[in-house]
């Protein structure tokens, strides 16, 4: 394995001014960014040396480029080739008439791609989990469809998100049991402008759910709303503006409760099978005493999720807040055995800490970088993307799972017509006034180089800040020296 290179130990030396320190001195001095805060670092991922640098040391919000803390260290955990593990199990004898006296119960182990629009859109999982029950001999149900997600705390969101956030789909919080990307699609019809939408219905339909609509049609094209309710709130409310005069206008918001939810479809998908369900669906949280019985227990299937590795690569690519969080929870139950999310973030940065990172001015508080307490700096983004580089087995799946400019995912559209195309690729982040990217670019030189660009409260658009943010981008991939 190739010896780590500490980064900054040329941090004071002198060097003659190239392009790359020109494009950041224009975006430094772009009248945008006069009250903004901006840190910048490129180093040659090989020597160590800094290519540029800018505040490399300043603790700024990272938004998504956290996801690379989380990700990287649940790769190093547990290699690629791990699989979370979902158990439909029988709890109870079936009886001479086939009925099984005792309950259906769904054990999850921390799936995020259930139903997931990346991977199983279908929800075939619910037919899978019907057939094994079928297959089993089991032609009614005395007892209850219970979903046990207690392999995760009951409580997962993180405590530092905002609450105008939390309700939305990307606020959706991690689950032992996970479905549709724990998100439902609200409709409704708008008016005339400054009326209140009517709510139409949800897709798919939550048992008892109620939506409170307080938003307005306004002369917009798209829809600003919010969605507050978080989980375990069956009780949603909605504000902000939507488009006018339309007769579908869809908002996407958390599934109050995915391991009920499951259950409860389970039930259903059995029921339509003249599968007989004489209990309820219940998820395990809220059972008095809920103890599950080995002896009693017979495990009828084991479904399994993708790899690990191709989860990443989804979570990196697109930029999936939910299964960023899963990740931090595979940390925290490898770590110390818990999936707090206080704790699993303390203890992610602990790990890195003992891989030789200085975490002065690091503070993460989640998994994906939603949090507005997440603060990284330039130098600790450009040592991680060091580390995994040249002394991680598994820099080939960590590489792979970042968005290429040129390619798919949230780089997709950048630094067209230039050297940086099909070459530059990395992580972005956007949050309300915050911007950054860090990843890897091959210079114009042959220079294998890791870059970390972030800034926070700018006054422009967050696309007028990615476009002076391409141009260091560019500026690395020609720079010649």
């Amino acid at each position: 394995m190739t010896t780590f290179l500490s980064i900054g130990l040329s941090a004071n030396a002198q060097h003659q001014k190239n392009i790359v320190d020109e494009a950041i001195e224009a975006m430094v001095e772009d009248s945008y960014f006069k009250n903004a805060q901006i840190g910048v670092l490129a180093i040659d991922t090989k020597t160590g040396d800094i290519i540029a640098e800018y505040n490399p040391d300043k603790s700024l919000t990272p938004a998504s480029n956290m996801k690379l803390f989380s990700t990287s260290c649940a790769l190093e955990l547990y290699g690629p080739d791990y699989q979370f593990e979902t158990k439909i199990i029988q709890s109870g004898k079936i009886d001479k008439n086939g009925i099984l006296q005792g309950n259906i119960i769904i054990r999850g182990g921390g799936d995020p791609t259930m139903g997931s629009k990346f991977y199983d859109i279908d929800g075939l999982y619910l037919e899978k989990f019907s057939q094994a029950i079928i297959n089993a001999g089991i032609k009614g149900i005395r007892g209850n469809i219970i979903a046990d997600a207690t392999i995760y705390d009951k409580e997962m969101v993180p405590t530092t998100w905002s609450w105008e956030d939390m309700g939305n789909s990307y606020g959706a919080v991690p689950c032992g049991i996970c479905t549709n990307d724990n998100y439902l699609t609200l409709h409704f019809k708008t008016g005339e402008q400054g009326t209140i939408a009517e709510y139409l219905y949800s897709e798919p339909e939550y048992p008892g759910m109620t939506v409170l609509c307080k938003a307005t049609a306004e002369n917009i094209t798209h829809e600003n709303t919010n969605t507050f309710g978080k989980a375990y709130e069956v009780n949603k409310i909605i504000a902000g503006p939507m488009p006018k005069n339309q007769n579908d206008v869809t908002v996407k918001s958390i599934i109050p409760d995915p391991a009920f939810f499951v259950a409860n479809k389970l039930r259903e998908n059995l029921i339509n099978k003249d599968i007989a369900v004489y209990g309820k669906a219940i998820n395990a949280f809220f059972m008095d005493n809920y103890q599950p019985d080995a002896n009693k227990e017979k495990e009828i299937l084991n479904l399994k999720s993708p790899t690990l590795s191709e989860i990443i690569r989804m979570t990196n690519l697109y930029s999936v807040n939910l299964f960023a969080e899963h990740c931090l929870c595979l940390i925290g139950l490898k770590r110390i055995n818990t999936t707090d999310v206080n704790l699993a973030s303390n203890t992610l940065m602990a790990w890195w800490k003992e891989k030789g990172m200085d975490i002065g001015g690091l503070s993460i508080n989640d998994g994906c970088g939603l949090s507005h307490y997440d603060i990284a700096t330039p130098r600790q983004l450009c040592y991680l993307l060091q580390y995994m580089k040249n002394n991680s087995k598994y820099y080939k799946e960590f590489n792979e799972s970042l968005t290429m400019c040129g390619g798919k995912g949230t780089m997709s559209s950048m630094c067209r017509g230039t050297r940086a195309v099909n070459n530059a690729r990395g992580k972005s982040g956007t949050i309300r006034r915050v911007k950054s990217y860090s990843g890897y670019v091959k210079s114009l030189s042959g220079r294998e180089l890791a870059f970390s660009i972030i800034t926070n409260n700018f006054t422009c658009t967050g696309n007028e800040a990615r476009t002076r943010m391409e141009k260091i981008i560019t500026a690395l991939a020609n720079y010649n020296e």
